[in-house]
């Protein structure tokens, strides 16, 4: 059994009535990883909910200042690629996910940078315009008034694992608002949300005790039941069906925040081209191709290319190029074998259709790398991922426009190419 803790309990919790179990993670590409992990004994989540709320009023008395810069100098150590225990940390997520290290040490890098301070203060002025209405009543133009802003007494954070860092996201920004969490690791990764946060205990004790982290099965109904009675916001990541499971859990009355299966993509038009060049823009798809193994919904999987196929084409091939060029500096990893042969089959489908198409084309390194296709038209999202991207030759946004609008509603971010004049 692999010694490191999936858990983080708050050391006000550990007299609590705790069970330690084994979690068994299927890793790439066929192996298995047993990990330790300690948890509320059934009957107990409300007394550690009791717990986490008792920390949360704690956190309320904190000047969001303090928290703020507390949290930015725990993602300072982590921002550093030679601190031992990202490199523990980036070792074991690698183990479990299949990532190769390099993919692991981009995703940390473009993730963890966000809970800078600098890029903290963005967030809450976005949000709330003036920050310090978490820490008292603040004079509004705008009612004629005193405003507060007040955060959930307590959060459940569902976790998903396909992206390493990403359970930093929801931690740190209920942090923000002084709301303590529940959270839940996924068994596609579950290393890394423990670790995280532990280091926001040692920094800043206060914020630790207002995590818990742990691990329960999707067929562990009668936890998420006990945990329904006690927080007042849930936090999911994953796919449809179990999305749907967890509202048909959860009263109505709870507020769910969803982060489901998503669609992403680009545009370029002929100025932007014209004006960057083909290599610096298949650098660039590339690097975004590439970042975090093309799992997280930012991540495009399509590209639509303004004006005839040779200019989709030749945009295609300089990005196989430059993805080449990634995959020796970053490569891609280990693939389970079930999404081994999903790449293999869509690979074998675009080649059919190359040779039989003019329409259509394909480029892909020998091994499993990188794949690019061009396709005529946008084909429904799949969620093939793995530096797998398709290029879509167009007349123009309108027609974009009307290929998306039957998967609108898994649109998540655009990544616009057009001169200043287009936008």
């Amino acid at each position: 059994m692999d010694s490191s803790a999936i858990s983080w309990l708050p050391p006000s919790a550990t007299d609590l009535a705790l069970e330690r179990v084994q979690v068994t993670v299927a890793t790439p590409p066929d192996r298995e990883l047993t990990f330790a992990c300690e948890r509320p004994r059934p009957g107990e989540w409300a007394a550690a909910a009791m717990r986490l709320r008792e920390a949360g009023r704690r956190l309320r008395a904190m000047p969001v200042a303090d928290i703020v810069a507390a949290i930015d100098r725990v993602a300072a150590r982590w921002c550093d690629p030679s601190w031992p225990i990202r490199q523990a940390v980036r070792d074991r997520v690698a183990a479990v996910n299949g990532f190769s290290r390099a993919a692991v040490d981009r995703s940390f890098d473009l993730e963890l940078r966000n809970y800078r301070a600098d890029s903290l203060w963005r967030t809450l002025r976005r949000e709330l315009r003036d920050p310090s209405v978490l820490d008292t009543l603040r004079p509004d133009a705008e009612v004629g008034g005193a405003t507060m802003a007040i955060g959930p007494e307590l959060v459940l954070a569902i976790f998903t694992g396909n992206v390493p860092g990403l359970p930093a996201l929801s931690l740190v920004r209920s942090l923000l608002v002084k709301a303590p969490v529940i959270a839940k690791v996924a068994s596609g990764e579950p290393t890394f949300a423990a670790a995280f946060a532990k280091s926001l205990h040692d920094e800043c004790p206060a914020l630790g005790e207002a995590l818990l982290v742990t691990y329960w099965g999707r067929e562990e109904r009668e936890v998420l039941t006990e945990l329904a009675r006690e927080v007042d916001m849930v936090i999911a990541y994953g796919g449809r069906d179990a999305i749907r499971t967890l509202r048909e859990t959860l009263p109505p009355t709870i507020r769910v925040v969803e982060h489901g299966h998503k669609l992403s993509f680009g545009y370029l038009s002929k100025g932007y081209v014209a004006e960057r060049g083909v290599p610096e823009i298949a650098r660039a798809i590339a690097a975004d191709v590439a970042a975090f193994n093309q799992h997280a919904c930012i991540a495009p999987q399509t590209y639509f290319v303004e004006g005839p196929r040779a200019n989709a084409a030749e945009i295609a091939g300089a990005v196989a190029g430059a993805l080449t060029r990634e995959s020796e500096t970053c490569p891609l990893g280990d693939l389970r074998t079930g999404d081994a042969a999903r790449l293999r089959l869509a690979r074998a489908q675009a080649a059919w259709r190359a040779a039989s198409s003019e329409s259509h084309g394909a480029w892909h390194d020998d091994a499993l790398e990188w794949t690019v296709v061009l396709d005529d038209a946008l084909t429904l999202p799949d969620g093939m991922g793995n530096r797998f991207l398709r290029i879509v030759p167009v007349d123009g946004l309108a027609s974009v426009l009307e290929q998306l609008r039957p998967v609108r509603a898994y649109l998540q971010n655009v990544g616009l190419g057009c001169t200043d004049a287009e936008l």
